[in-house]
């Protein structure tokens, strides 16, 4: 589960990814910790979480169970309020906030996993506007995907930050995707693929960015070593089986993914249909596209 964060105010946020590498895709992509206590270890990703159900159920009631998981976790307090009734657990959030508060222990968060997320996220809001803890944030999570936050959302709900999880980490409306590589050079000769639909074009190549006041415009795809306008894309990282530079920490790759983010023109960052994004190919990877053909005798010269 990975939390998409709305605030510019932190709070403390759950991730739970299934394996490291996907909590650092995650991370990468934008989202703002983990709950997989390992990826700190390997990556440096900020470690957050919330509790389980099974915590709570533990215990004989919801308000003992949240003041115990305080006071064992006083840096990241975030209850889940929806084990029973998710208002009754609200104001059992209440009352165990402000036993905490007495001890130095500040809750962030109530945490909403179930049920009308509008309605819900609205009365619980109220709840704890109404008992003076307008800083206790709310979080959703349980079965969350981009169409579900933009709607609720639009719609008004209070909600502060999102847990993603089962739709993030998982292809839902398409479990596989075909996909393969393609001999496009061997021996320093042009190599490509003519099969209806699977066609390539050959040789090494080079992808040029076009930028417009620093908004993405267009991109060419070039024969490498062709001179055109736009920022390269494509840089060597491997030679002979060795690196040519250290890696780049995830928090690094995080801050260029939200800049090239960023530098989308606006019809891209809109979840419904939009236009394709231009992309053109340079005349000379389609002259040597077609010399690789006259090589094979796919076409005839002129």
């Amino acid at each position: 589960m990975a939390l998409i964060h709305l605030n510019t105010t932190p709070i403390k946020r759950g991730i739970k990814c299934c394996v490291p590498e996907i909590t650092r895709a995650a991370y990468i992509s934008g989202f703002a910790g983990t709950a997989t206590v390992i990826a700190e270890k390997l990556y440096g990703i900020p470690i957050f979480g919330t509790m389980a159900h099974s915590y709570i159920e533990a215990y004989g009631s919801e308000e003992e169970a949240f003041v115990a998981f305080g006071r064992a976790n006083p840096n990241n307090v975030t209850f889940l309020i929806d084990t029973y009734d998710t208002l009754k657990g609200a104001r059992a959030a209440v009352n165990a906030a402000r036993r905490l508060s007495k001890e130095g222990v500040q809750t962030s968060a109530v945490r909403l996993d179930s049920g009308d997320f509008l309605a819900l996220s609205k009365e619980v809001r109220s709840i704890l506007d109404q008992n003076g803890l307008p800083e206790i944030r709310i979080l959703v999570s349980g079965n969350v995907d981009e169409i579900m936050i933009r709607k609720l959302l639009a719609d008004g709900a209070p909600i502060d930050a999102f847990g993603v999880g089962t739709k993030l980490d998982t292809s839902e409306d398409a479990p596989y995707m075909e996909c393969a590589y393609k001999l496009m050079e061997y021996d320093g000769k042009p190599r490509l693929k003519k099969s209806s639909g699977k066609a390539t074009l050959p040789g090494r190549k080079q992808v040029l960015r076009r930028l417009q006041d620093g908004i993405m415009v267009g991109d060419l795809v070039a024969e490498e070593g062709d001179m055109q306008e736009g920022a390269p894309l494509i840089a060597k990282v491997m030679d002979q089986g060795r690196r040519l530079s250290p890696p780049s920490n995830p928090a690094k790759i995080a801050a260029y993914t939200k800049s090239q983010l960023q530098s989308l023109p606006e019809y891209l960052r809109k979840l419904s249909s939009t236009p394709s994004y231009p992309v053109e190919i340079a005349p000379s990877l389609i002259r040597l596209r077609e010399e690789a053909e006259q090589s094979i005798g796919c076409i005839k010269k002129k």
